[in-house]
């Protein structure tokens, strides 16, 4: 089996944008294959820009744009620009947000799968040049009509799914599913619904890629890492979709006090109910063997490419120290 390896920069964490190129440029050096960008407080494509510019051979990728924030064809203009740039080392992944920061920003939001669905069609069909805006009036120059710029090479379109029916979508119409705040006991099950859904749509499921962001805390201290584990995933467990992940996964309980404290606003409470055992299911924490040992099984459940959202776990250190130190000690060279 090809033990092939990502990594995804929070790009809400404090690094420059110059640092979050030559971090990159660092990880083409230790063997990785792909470096992603999340999407919060930021544009995830002016980043991808950056990392392609400052790269040759590593690919490159939004972990996700939220589709809400733009209209497709500027999505698909920006992912054909990156992709002509990084001489067609481009993914783009494209996803929903969290329903109350859209709504925190006065961004409307419709029918989730209908909305993925369609917005995935109108970026495909302008990537591969098909006249999607038949109203659009014709723009020439100097006598030649104009159309919108297509990538040199296909681009590779993956969405996001935490549940069972964004999973399934993904097997229908996508490239590659982009899986997060999923634990390791669910990811099989998914694989199969993405599998399924690729059936229905005749389309061959082994082409649909499964990508894994996975929260990482590398360190020789498994019980330092599962407490900044516990730290970090404050914030993401209250919110409804991962809240759900982790209900589904069998932790109704402390899904139930991690929901009820968020609605307070109470980060104390959250924290004190995320257990070993969770973060053990969600995360990848602790020294290199125990990671590395990890990595395979969940290869072993259906994963192509596992994605290492890195945090930092020592005492004092930066989100770009923890970068480079994560991605040398579980560098694949």
């Amino acid at each position: 089996m090809e033990k092939r390896l990502g990594f995804c920069f929070l790009t809400f964490a404090d690094i420059s944008f110059e640092a979050i190129g030559d971090v990159t440029e660092y990880a083409e050096g230790n063997g990785f294959d792909r470096a992603y960008t999340t999407e919060s407080l930021t544009d995830t494509f002016a980043i991808n820009m950056v990392m392609a510019m400052k790269t040759k051979t590593i690919e490159i990728g939004s972990f996700i744009a939220i589709i809400y924030l733009r209209h497709p064809y500027i999505t698909a203009q920006a992912a054909t620009t990156i992709s002509d740039i990084s001489d067609g080392r481009f993914v783009l992944g494209l996803g929903l947000g969290h329903p109350p920061r859209n709504a925190a920003m006065n961004i409307q939001t419709g029918k989730p799968n209908t909305d993925l669905r369609n917005y995935v069609s109108e970026v495909k069909g302008l990537l591969k040049g098909v006249n999607v805006y038949p109203d659009l009036p014709v723009q020439t120059y100097q006598g030649k009509v104009l159309g919108f710029k297509k990538p040199k090479q296909e681009v590779p379109v993956f969405t996001a799914a935490v549940g069972p029916r964004m999973t399934k979508l993904a097997g229908e119409i996508s490239d590659g599913i982009m899986l997060y705040m999923v634990p390791q006991s669910r990811i099989k099950k998914l694989v199969d619904l993405k599998n399924e859904g690729s059936l229905e749509k005749k389309r061959d499921p082994l082409a649909v890629k499964v990508d894994l962001g996975i929260h990482t805390f590398f360190s020789e201290d498994l019980q330092l890492a599962r407490d900044k584990a516990r730290e970090t995933l404050t914030y993401w467990l209250g919110l409804p979709a991962y809240n759900q992940s982790i209900r589904e996964s069998g932790f109704v309980k402390e899904a139930e006090l991690i929901s009820k404290a968020f609605l307070e606003n109470d980060q104390k409470g959250i924290s004190s109910n995320i257990t070993d055992e969770l973060i053990d299911q969600f995360c990848l924490v602790g020294p290199r063997g125990r990671c590395l040992e990890k990595l395979d099984a969940l290869r072993g459940e259906g994963v192509d490419l596992p994605v290492l959202m890195i945090d930092p776990v020592e005492v004092g250190e930066t989100y770009e120290a923890a970068l480079r130190r994560t991605i040398s000690g579980l560098s694949p060279k």
